[in-house]
């Protein structure tokens, strides 16, 4: 679809979504760390951008729709059922018992069904969602739209969000966590398009093998949702490989709490993990860096849970040491604001 339809005739606030850029003192050298804003989406995260781009291009190959349906851990099926109420459009999401309170009650509050999926033995959850999905979607006669295997998904990042950064650029480097994989895929489709100097960095857990093969065997239950996957991703397989930063779950957890200790950011749980894998790829370069992390949603959706849910999964062990280890990292970080106009002029 042409971007001037796919894009700028969407009728929800979705993209142009701000860019906070953040002062990072490593030893002796100062680097710029801008974080991509996405829970500034109406609906809460960057998933809108997916959920309004496969919907619409959707109904406009198949023409309207009564109801759809679609397998998601949160923020998608949150964006998808919001939409969907808007247009008047019957939707169903299914999704795992992982997913957030917050979540689950924005999509029963917009009047969509929620879904439950039970994975069978030797199935993953993302695997029994898909499943059950396109069970629904053959008994009841909905459209099922597919997030995990449509190649729409990738293309609204490659179409959308990348050139909406890229508008800010140059990078010396990207960093994101892979869910579905489209935001990984679209970003690196685009960045084959318009060859460069940025380093694609994806950023998950030991347990995650959405494009490579994780240490740990992906035998590990992930802890934080859409922090990785253990489902290889139907869009893995881009080339060159991206670079991979594993980042401890315990250590996200604790970041996630010291940046609102020190006011300094919004966003949520895997975004805290992106944030923290840029610092340390930062740690490691030997001169002044200017590096941006797609941040896909925000605080809300973690903060009533974080004491009774997270952190009693890494354990409180372990969230202590990595809260005491990271504290001067965060205390060294300086919020800058929003770029500006002018900064994003000099920036290129």
């Amino acid at each position: 679809m042409p971007f001037s339809t796919a894009v700028a005739s969407c009728p929800f606030k979705i993209g142009h979504t701000p860019l906070t850029a953040y002062q990072v003192k490593i030893g002796n050298l100062t680097h710029e760390l801008l974080v991509k804003e996405e829970r500034c989406n109406e609906f809460g995260s960057v998933k809108d951008r997916v959920a309004w781009y496969i919907l619409s291009r959707t109904i406009e190959k198949i023409g309207p729709v009564k109801s759809v349906v679609d397998a998601s851990s949160g923020n998608y099926g949150n964006a998808l059922a919001c939409i969907c109420q808007r247009l008047g459009i019957d939707a169903t999401i299914v999704s795992s018992a992982s997913i957030s309170a917050h979540n689950a009650a924005q999509i029963e509050g917009a009047g969509a069904k929620l879904v439950i999926a039970e994975p069978r033995p030797g199935e993953t959850s993302n695997a029994a969602r898909m499943r059950v999905a396109g069970e629904i979607a053959e008994q009841e006669g909905s459209v099922f739209l597919d997030q995990y295997s449509n190649p729409l998904n990738p293309a609204s990042h490659q179409n959308w969000t990348a050139p909406e950064l890229f508008a800010d650029g140059p990078f010396d480097a990207v960093f994101m966590t892979s869910s579905s994989g489209g935001t990984s895929r679209g970003f690196a489709d685009y960045l084959k398009a318009h060859p460069g100097q940025t380093q694609l960095c994806l950023v998950e857990p030991e347990s995650s093998c959405a494009f490579l093969d994780a240490p740990s065997g992906c035998t590990d239950k992930l802890k934080i949702p859409a922090f990785g996957s253990q489902r290889r991703s139907s869009f893995a397989g881009m080339k060159p490989d991206p670079g991979m930063i594993r980042m401890d779950e315990a250590a996200t957890i604790a970041a996630f709490n010291l940046l609102h200790e020190h006011e300094l950011s919004k966003v949520g749980l895997s975004s805290t993990g992106v944030i923290l894998g840029a610092l340390d790829w930062l740690a490691r370069q030997d001169k002044p860096a200017r590096v941006a992390c797609i941040c896909a949603d925000g605080d809300e959706r973690y903060l009533n849970e974080i004491q009774s849910r997270y952190i009693p999964t890494v354990g409180a062990d372990a969230y202590q040491a990595a809260h005491a280890r990271l504290a001067p990292v965060i205390a060294g970080i300086r919020c800058l604001g929003p770029l500006q106009p002018a900064a994003r002029a000099a920036a290129q």
